[in-house]
């Protein structure tokens, strides 16, 4: 699979200020007056979680992680997340949220997908390993280990990783089972705003390691083109489903 080699991840996005931010635009007030909102919001809301005053660089990077992801998307992404607004409920919001950010922010995208190949192979993960495959993508330069660890810690308070005991060590959280096909074609589409790639095999899609928080049940391309309309498929044999969306946003 090839990665967009973008990072722009640059602060912790706990799932609470993600929540916060979807409740203002629900709330029916407009970008401007969100902006402000989120700015009050995080003045005390530090990414540990704590309460307690935030220099104010580090909290404007913060509003702008979240509204280039919820309230002004940018690369074409408007109609995705009007969808995710119109489907998300209290049930499935952490699956919204995952899709939003994922095609808002590839890096977040890279960073599951890590942690995933390495779960694959054993039940707890080192963050020098994370490190070492993230380097291999990205090169080795301070910005990449220091927006890697915002990531890890915003996928702690997401629920998606835990501590495991040991500093620098984590395990898997809670398996999100995913049964509803309208679900899964979003966690698809959002691979595909991810990545550079043009298309890709099914197969390789229903097992991607950036999913490993989620049961993502074996579905057919007939199922998935019927459910989604901007995703199409291309079926050269029985078992070879290649998938693609009909309005890419990412080039490479």
């Amino acid at each position: 699979m090839i990665f967009n080699n973008s990072i722009g991840i640059k602060q912790t996005i706990r799932y609470e200020w993600m929540n916060y931010t979807v409740d203002l635009i629900k709330s029916g007030l407009n970008n401007d007056e969100i902006k402000k909102e989120l700015f009050t919001y995080l003045s005390e809301r530090k990414g540990n979680g704590k309460i307690g005053d935030r220099a104010e660089k580090t909290m404007s990077l913060a509003v702008t992680i979240l509204m280039n992801i919820w309230i002004a998307p940018k690369n074409g992404l408007t109609n995705f997340r009007d969808k995710l607004l119109n489907v998300m409920n209290q049930n499935n919001r952490l699956i919204c949220h995952w899709a939003m950010i994922s095609s808002a922010y590839p890096f977040w995208f890279n960073m599951s997908y890590t942690i995933g190949s390495l779960f694959k192979h054993q039940d707890r993960v080192k963050k020098s390993q994370i490190m070492s495959r993230t380097y291999e993508i990205l090169g080795e330069r301070n910005t990449v280990e220091r927006c890697s660890r915002y990531v890890i810690r915003s996928f702690i308070s997401w629920n998606l990783i835990k501590d495991d005991g040991k500093a620098g060590f984590y395990k898997k959280n809670k398996i999100l089972d995913v049964s509803d096909i309208q679900l899964v074609c979003i966690l698809i589409e959002a691979l595909l705003n991810a990545i550079p790639e043009e298309r890709i095999p099914l197969n390789t899609i229903l097992n991607c390691p950036a999913f490993f928080n989620f049961s993502i049940p074996l579905i057919n391309g007939a199922n998935i083109s019927k459910e989604n309309q901007n995703i199409s498929i291309e079926r050269f044999s029985v078992n070879e489903e290649y998938v693609s969306l009909k309005n890419k946003i990412y080039k490479g």
